[in-house]
């Protein structure tokens, strides 16, 4: 049977055999089990994505350090 899980680094949903590996180590949390219960056939994953339609998880450049020339102060 599959279970609804989540990814907690990137929030994606999907299912995983009962079984997993993932589930085990706690790499992945269960998903309201009332709502998902155990299914016989894996269900669509859902992908977390903010309001514009991107990932959510979009990594963003690191600040430049205290000091440190940023492209605009090189022209």
């Amino acid at each position: 049977m599959f279970v609804r899980v989540r990814d907690p680094q990137t929030r994606h949903e999907f299912d995983v055999d009962e079984s997993s590996h993932l589930l085990r180590k706690g790499l992945v949390e269960r998903v309201k089990p009332k709502q998902y219960p155990p299914a016989r056939f894996q269900r669509r994953p859902k992908y977390h994505r903010d309001l514009a339609g991107r990932p959510a998880t979009q990594e963003t450049p690191p600040a430049p350090a205290e000091g440190e020339a940023t492209q605009t102060d090189q022209e």
